[in-house]
């Protein structure tokens, strides 16, 4: 017998035979040339089987590799790969056995994308160059890396979730601010009363009908909202964010795949999202609630409630009706899009009443006869707080309408439900809801994430990552002017037995989510020293940075940072002696004015050296300090201001740093002249 070698170059030679004869045998007359120049590998079990698949492969022109090789295998066929496979076939063309057995329906070469088994850069890259005429589908070709500083920017700007997550924010402020104009006596504390006549305003279709604005020859045809092209078919795994009634009659929903609603409805139009568009119409919305009253409590960018028991007569139904119509009328007229809306007692019947008032209508239900009739006859998942879970083990106890949930105690529902949610079904299905407006809003934290996109190979790719978000966290909290105290990383990693790559290109699949925290010592918004924290975390943590699907950062326990200095902490309690001391003025027998929440001399000066032997002095503590400086010349304690200006000169000339000398010189020139506008005086200088 010869070599081994010898052996294996005989088998292969007849295997390669067999399948030739095999594939003469098969053609009977007909010629396909549909996997011509395709060489395929199948490894692992099948469905369809490898026979299956082999003669499929045959009959098409194409062939068939008993042993992998790298010269003769153009694509290796699998259901399911180890780790170190994956690896090893890292550059290689890796499908489903469903490629092969869609070409052969569609007796068409079709593109590999939808059908790749596990991504990486190189075979996308490759497979977009190997196969005619063909991209990969829903696959943007200016995405970014991972780690370039455009990459953070380009995400948020094109994330509807980011668009909607940071709307709601910024409706909040924007609120607040009309509050103020429209309504100056109106103080934004949540209030509490006995009665309430809540309008549930929801805009239909919200996404789509901005779009239609500028497209009314789409008007009456069922159109969706997503990201995917208009080129994109059956295989795009691009999301629907919003849809037309008309595209829901066939099925087509919110958050469904497009390929999965063009099998549904095939004529169904794609369009780009507008997000300039979305602000500028939830801004307009907004202004025109807070016209009517000032009990507006912002939901998203496309609804909210409004409280109009002091505008309208409760026991006038016509009037109700009117009214919401004559607003309803007014939204439409000024940004171009139909309202529905419910009208009821309480924030709970109002959201269920505006579903039968849905599309472009409204419906009251606010009599006690009228709303226990109503809520009755609903199906209990319409309920608030009803997810799948718990709708399992309600429609398990024969519960699938509200009326069927009146026999059960509250106790019963307790046990089956647990207390909280138990007592809060049993209000909800007797229309019961003891939620007041939330007029005021308290962030309790800040955070970014982005779980698209992510890959990255090495620790210092991750670290230049985390800098760029960071900086974004920066921008956020200091238009929030808040700082935090507790950072908090959270990471998405690829599961042990997930995909190296999902079936969403760039997605992060199926993952286990990782978070661990770190306390700062002094309250801060400074994105530099965020991700210093956040790298101390990184460097506690084992990680596979390849194995990176998502990442986020945390900042919690919120201050107001208008309150504070960037470069000042350590700030005492206030003593007896403290308080005593802050009505203390010998020149004038004034009072000294408050300091970023301190009254006490011995506070202020103690901020002032903390600020003093702070590394940098920032211009926003600067102008703190200048405006602290005006208060006390107001208050005519000029005593002090002598004081506190003698005690920085101390400071800042121990330290011999030209950059905070720049600074005093800075603040004695403002006093002086505060000093000669207000007092018409001068401040002698000599002892400083």
């Amino acid at each position: 017998m010869g070599s081994h070698k010898e052996y294996m170059t005989l088998k292969k030679q007849k295997l390669d035979e067999q399948n030739t004869n095999q594939r003469f045998l098969l053609e009977d007359g007909r010629v396909s040339q549909i996997f011509k120049d395709v060489s395929v590998y199948i490894t692992g079990f099948t469905e369809p089987p490898s026979a299956v698949l082999k003669e499929i492969v045959l009959r098409n022109g194409g062939s068939v590799q008993m042993f992998f090789s790298k010269t003769h295998v153009t694509h290796i066929v699998a259901s399911n790969l180890p780790d170190f496979k994956v690896k090893l076939w890292k550059n290689d063309i890796i499908v489903t056995p469903q490629w092969i057995v869609d070409c052969d329906a569609a007796q068409s070469r079709l593109s590999e994308a939808k059908y790749i088994l596990y991504r990486t850069s190189e075979n996308i890259k490759d497979m977009m160059t190997k196969t005619e005429g063909n991209t990969v589908k829903g696959v943007s070709k200016n995405i970014p890396e991972t780690t370039s500083k455009d990459f953070v920017g380009e995400f948020y700007s094109n994330s509807r979730l980011h668009h909607l997550s940071t709307s709601v924010s910024e409706l909040r402020h924007e609120v607040s601010r009309l509050q103020s104009h429209y309504h100056p006596s109106y103080q934004p504390m949540n209030r509490k009363q006995t009665a309430s006549l809540i309008v549930h305003v929801d805009i239909d279709c919200f996404f789509v009908s901005i779009s239609l604005r500028s497209r009314p020859y789409l008007r009456g045809k069922p159109v969706c909202v997503t990201h995917a092209k208009p080129s994109d078919k059956l295989d795009s795994y691009a999301e629907i964010s919003s849809c037309s009634y008309e595209a829901r009659k066939f099925g087509v929903q919110n958050g469904m795949f497009l390929g999965k609603a063009l099998k549904l409805c095939p004529n169904i139009v794609t369009v780009p999202y507008e997000f300039d568009s979305y602000h500028k119409a939830s801004n307009e919305l907004y202004r025109l609630l807070v016209e009517k009253t000032p009990y507006v409590e912002v939901v998203s960018c496309d609804e909210a409630f409004i409280d109009i028991i002091e505008l309208v007569d409760v026991s006038d139904e016509s009037m109700i009706q009117e009214f919401v119509q004559d607003l309803r009328s007014e939204i439409h007229k000024s940004i171009g899009c139909t309202v529905s809306a419910g009208i009821g007692p309480n924030k709970l019947v109002a959201r269920m009443a505006t579903r039968a008032g849905k599309p472009n209508g409204q419906y009251v239900c606010y009599s006690e006869e009228s709303v226990k009739d109503y809520i009755k006859s609903q199906p209990i998942q319409n309920l608030p707080g009803i997810g799948r879970a718990t709708f399992h083990k309600l429609e398990s106890q024969q519960l699938k309408f509200c009326e069927d949930l009146l026999v059960k105690s509250k106790a019963e529902l307790s046990d089956l439900l647990g207390p909280k949610t138990g007592e809060t079904i049993y209000n909800y299905c007797r229309g019961i809801d003891l939620r007041d407006l939330v007029l005021k809003h308290e962030r309790k934290s800040i955070s970014v994430e982005i779980n698209y996109g992510i890959r990255v190979e090495t620790i210092k790719e991750l670290e230049v990552f985390l800098l760029n978000l960071c900086q974004e966290l920066d921008k956020r909290m200091k238009v929030e002017k808040v700082s935090g105290s507790l950072v908090t990383l959270k990471l998405k990693e690829r599961s042990e037995n997930a995909a190296v790559e999902p079936i969403k290109y760039m997605g992060h699949g199926i993952c286990d989510n990782v978070s661990k925290s770190v306390n700062i010592a002094n309250a801060t918004n400074e994105g530099s020293i965020i991700h210093s924290k956040v790298m101390s975390l990184v460097n506690s943590m084992t990680l596979i940075p390849a194995d990176i699907r998502g990442i986020g950062v945390q900042i919690s326990k919120l201050k107001d940072s208008s309150l504070e200095f960037r470069g000042a902490s350590n700030i005492p309690k206030k003593s007896g002696k403290d308080l005593k001391d802050a009505t203390i003025c010998t020149a004038f027998q004034c009072s000294v004015p408050e300091f970023l929440g301190h009254k006490s001399t011995v506070d202020v000066k103690n901020i002032i050296k903390n600020w003093c032997e702070s590394p940098e002095p920032y211009q926003v503590d600067v102008d703190k300090v200048d405006e602290y400086f005006s208060e006390l010349i107001k208050y005519q304690n000029i005593s002090f201001v002598q004081e506190l200006l003698k005690f920085m000169r101390k400071l800042l000339k121990e330290r011999s740093a030209p950059e905070w000398n720049a600074v005093f010189n800075s603040t004695l020139q403002n006093v002086q002249r505060q000093i000669h506008v207000i007092l018409n005086g001068i401040l002698d200088v000599e002892d400083l």
